[in-house]
């Protein structure tokens, strides 16, 4: 009897014992069955690592590391049956939490129900995995934290990191989080996301724009919605390198919606930027074709073929010139008159150098509700080109400055400058000083550089605002402090001051920079003459009439006639 009572309770205390040590298996085949390893490539086809991961749908959607992402140009799975599918699109991607939300090629799936509460501290939880070395296991959660709105579990122990992706799953068998690889080593216990945070891992146009998911080279998923969708394709360009993620997202796009002309068009762009230009040719026909919106196909091809003719190395694929991008604008805005194609036709015919013809186009936009600072100055310029007379010119350049409110915003200092530059080159010197001291007042000195400062001197100067240009003059010193030129002027400026010893010193300061200048020893003889030395002006004029300057000869006779 006694052996019988042994032998039960060492029965016992085995099954006990057991059941302590032993992981928790996944409750059922289902659960397994949902479980995958994610392998990832490099551009070669050699593996970069492998991860966990689980189906999240029965249409193939699965989450994992990111770490197992980074880098890849390929992946792939492996589900419990041992069947291996491709990683076709990647939904989203973040590498601060270490999660993938991706799609496979994999068809109908088992899948793990996602839990749609979160839970709390004290849960036991499964933890499933199909990976050799680590079998399913449990684990009871020992702290709740909020994380940009979103749960962040601490484990009540610690898990190797080949448990890194695995789901976890509530006593209900829902997944309720993704395990986080612990990255410290000294750490008690081990992490997981909540699973809500998938939710998050859904495309939008700005997708495209997100470091984290470009350091993938894996086709992108396309956003729903078509404005979200063309947000994405446009900016894709501009964030990623990948050109197969990039073909891929207008591939789909084009699919998605046919009848839209910017898939058609951004992949024209792409081809004509490898210089395949008769597969854009063929991209903007099949645009032409299928899309419901001929005149913006029109006027894209007219801007590439623009673009293209400004390139000097461009090499001319058949009729594509500057005539042929005259010819598309003309096209789209026969389609649909709209101001904006007038004007590409009129930087096509200014390209041209066809002034008068621009100047008449960027006329008409100048009176549609596009007409803006850029516009006016745009038929300013063809104007001048066109040889127009300068009240016609600077009536343009009113009306861009014009276009701005009052105090001017820093963007009007462009038009200002324009304005002021012409004013000067008509003589209207006072008119054109103003608009260079409002152009310094907006920019500030440190935008500017010594050529502003030496033109708005002698603007100045002609304005007889002598303080004034003193003080430009100055100024252009400033960023080249040893120039001749402006070391002359600096010395007629202070002469003109009546400083007199200021100019000699200046006039002295340019002569060593350059002994054979005329114009520093003229500057410097009439200082001196100024200061009632009239021998060192007299030699220092015959140096300047030796050196060949033209105006010395008279400063001797009246100097001497004194």
């Amino acid at each position: 009897m006694k052996n019988h009572f042994r032998l039960f309770i060492l029965l016992l205390l085995t099954l006990t014992v057991s059941a302590v040590s032993t992981p928790l298996q996944a409750k059922d085949k289902t659960d397994n069955a949902a479980l995958i390893t994610v392998t990832s490539y490099d551009r070669q086809g050699k593996v970069i690592r492998s991860d966990n991961g689980f189906y999240i749908d029965g249409q193939g959607e699965a989450l994992s590391t990111y770490d197992v992402f980074k880098d890849a140009y390929s992946a792939k799975i492996k589900d419990s049956k041992g069947k291996v599918h491709n990683v076709t699109r990647i939904s989203g991607a973040n590498d601060l939490y270490n999660i993938v939300r991706f799609r496979t090629d994999a068809g109908s799936t088992a899948c793990l129900k996602l839990a749609a509460a979160p839970i709390s501290t004290g849960t036991q939880v499964s933890i499933l995995s199909a990976t050799k070395g680590a079998p399913s296991t449990s684990a009871t959660i020992s702290k709740v934290e909020d994380q940009d709105n979103i749960k962040y579990y601490t484990l009540g122990r610690k898990l190797a990191n080949l448990y890194a992706g695995c789901p976890l799953a509530n006593p209900q068998g829902e997944a309720v989080a993704i395990m986080q690889r612990n990255t410290d080593r000294d750490a008690q216990n081990s992490f997981a996301l909540d699973i809500a945070f998938v939710r998050l891992l859904v495309p939008s146009g700005m997708t495209a724009a997100q470091i984290a998911i470009n350091k993938i080279h894996i086709p992108k998923l396309l956003p729903d919605g078509e404005a979200q969708a063309r947000t994405f394709i446009c900016l894709m360009p501009q964030n990623s390198q990948d050109s197969v993620s990039y073909l891929t997202a207008i591939d789909d796009y084009i699919k998605a919606y046919p009848q839209q002309s910017i898939g058609y068009t951004q992949l024209a762009a792409y081809h004509a930027s490898l210089g395949q230009y008769a597969k854009a040719d063929a991209d903007y026909e099949q645009a032409l074709s299928q899309s419901n919106q001929r005149a913006d196909v029109h006027y894209e091809k007219s801007k590439l073929i623009y673009r293209l003719n400004m390139i000097p190395s461009y090499q001319q694929y058949k009729d594509w010139n500057m005539d042929k991008s005259i010819a598309e604008a003309e096209a789209a805005y026969a389609e649909s008159p709209i101001a904006l194609f007038l004007l590409q036709k009129g930087d096509a015919q200014f390209a041209k150098k066809q002034y008068q013809e621009a100047y008449d186009t960027y006329q008409q936009v100048n009176q549609t509700n596009i007409a803006s600072p850029q516009t006016f100055a745009a038929a300013s310029v063809a104007a001048e080109m066109a040889g127009k007379d300068s009240t016609t010119i600077l009536s343009l350049l009113d009306s861009a400055v014009n276009r701005f409110p009052k105090p001017y915003p820093k963007s009007a200092a462009l038009y200002l400058l324009q304005r002021a530059t012409h004013l000067h080159a008509y003589g209207q010197y006072a008119a054109a000083a103003a608009d260079y001291q409002r152009v310094e007042d907006l920019q500030g000195t440190t935008k500017l550089n010594d050529n502003f400062y030496f033109q708005k001197y002698q603007c100045d100067t002609y304005a007889q605002y002598y303080p004034v240009a003193l003080r430009d003059i100055e100024k252009a010193l400033s960023y080249k402090p040893q120039d001749y030129s402006y070391l002359v002027e600096k010395a007629l400026a202070e002469w003109r001051m009546g400083d007199y010893d200021e100019a000699i010193y200046a006039a002295q300061e340019a002569i060593k920079q350059n002994p054979n200048g005329h114009d520093a020893y003229k500057a410097l003889g009439i200082a001196q003459a100024e200061k009632g030395d009239k021998a060192n002006a007299l030699r220092n004029l015959a140096k300047a009439k030796e050196l060949g300057d033209t105006q010395a000869q008279g400063l001797i006779d009246s100097l001497k006639g004194k």
